[in-house]
C-alpha cells in the first residue's frame, strides 16, 4: 500500500513537472510568434507615416483628424513598446534551451526596438525629421534581424529538408548551416555570449532612459500642467 502511494505521488509529480515545462515552452513560443507580428506591424505603420499625414490633411473636421492621428500613434507606439516588453523573455538564459531562438539575431532585434523607444523618449521624432529617420532605421534593422532569424533559424530544418535541392540538413548548405550554428539549442556557447552582450546592451539602454527620465521629471510635470491638451503640430493645419 505504501509502495503504491509512493508510485502514485511520483507519477503525479512527474506529470505536473512535465505539464509545467510544456506550458512554459508553449508560452515562450507563443510570445516569440506574437513578437514577429508586432515587429512587422511597427515597421509597416512607421513606413506608412507619410500616408497617414496625407490622409490627415484631407479631414475637414478637427475631431476626425485627431482620431486618425491618434490611431497612428497608438498602433506605432504600442507595437514598439509591446515588442520590447514581450521581447524581454528572449534575454533569460533558460529560454535559450527551452526552444529554438535565433542567436544573436532575435535578441539583437529587441535591442534595436529598445533603441527606437529611447529615441522616442529623448527626442520628439514627429517634430524632428532626422530623429524620425533614425528611429525608422532602428525599427527596420530590428525587423530584418527578427524575421531573418525566424525564417532561417527557428524553422525546423528537418521539416524543410523535404524540399530539395535548396534545403538540406548538411552544414555545407545555407539553410543547414544557419539552422545549426545559430540555433540556441544547437550552439549553447553562442547562446551564452549572446545573452551577456544583448542583456548588457539592453540594460545600458534602460539605464540611459531612467537617467533621462529623472533629469526631466520636473519638465514633464510642467508640460502636463501647462498644456493638458496638446495640439498636433505635425499636420501644419490650422483650425479650418
Amino acid at each position: 500500500m505504501l509502495l503504491d502511494d509512493l508510485m502514485i505521488n511520483l507519477f503525479l509529480q512527474t506529470t505536473a513537472a512535465t505539464l509545467v515545462t510544456a506550458g512554459s515552452i508553449y508560452t515562450e513560443t507563443t510570445i516569440a510568434v506574437i513578437i514577429q507580428l508586432l515587429v512587422i506591424l511597427a515597421l509597416s505603420i512607421q513606413i506608412a507615416r507619410v500616408y497617414f499625414l496625407r490622409i490627415l490633411r484631407k479631414f475637414t473636421l478637427r475631431l476626425a483628424a485627431d482620431i486618425w492621428w491618434l490611431l497612428f500613434i497608438i498602433l506605432r507606439d504600442a507595437s514598439i513598446f509591446l515588442t520590447v516588453f514581450l521581447g524581454i523573455t528572449l534575454f533569460w538564459p533558460g529560454t535559450y534551451q527551452d526552444f529554438a531562438i535565433a542567436v544573436p539575431f532575435q535578441p539583437l532585434a529587441i535591442n534595436f526596438f529598445a533603441f527606437a523607444l529611447l529615441i522616442m523618449l529623448i527626442k520628439d521624432t514627429d517634430e524632428e525629421p532626422k530623429y524620425n529617420t533614425l528611429m525608422t532605421v532602428f525599427i527596420l534593422i530590428g525587423t530584418i534581424l527578427y524575421i531573418f532569424g525566424t525564417v532561417f533559424v527557428t524553422e525546423s530544418a528537418v521539416s524543410l529538408a523535404v524540399l530539395p535541392p535548396t534545403v538540406s540538413l548538411s552544414t555545407s548548405n545555407f539553410w543547414g548551416f544557419i539552422n545549426y550554428y545559430f540555433n540556441s539549442m544547437n550552439n549553447p556557447t553562442l547562446s551564452i555570449y549572446t545573452f551577456y552582450f544583448c542583456f548588457a546592451l539592453f540594460g545600458l539602454t534602460g539605464l540611459i532612459a531612467v537617467i533621462y527620465s529623472f533629469k526631466n521629471s520636473k519638465l514633464a510635470r510642467g508640460s502636463i500642467t501647462t498644456n493638458p491638451n496638446p495640439i498636433i503640430k505635425q499636420t501644419g493645419q490650422a483650425e479650418k
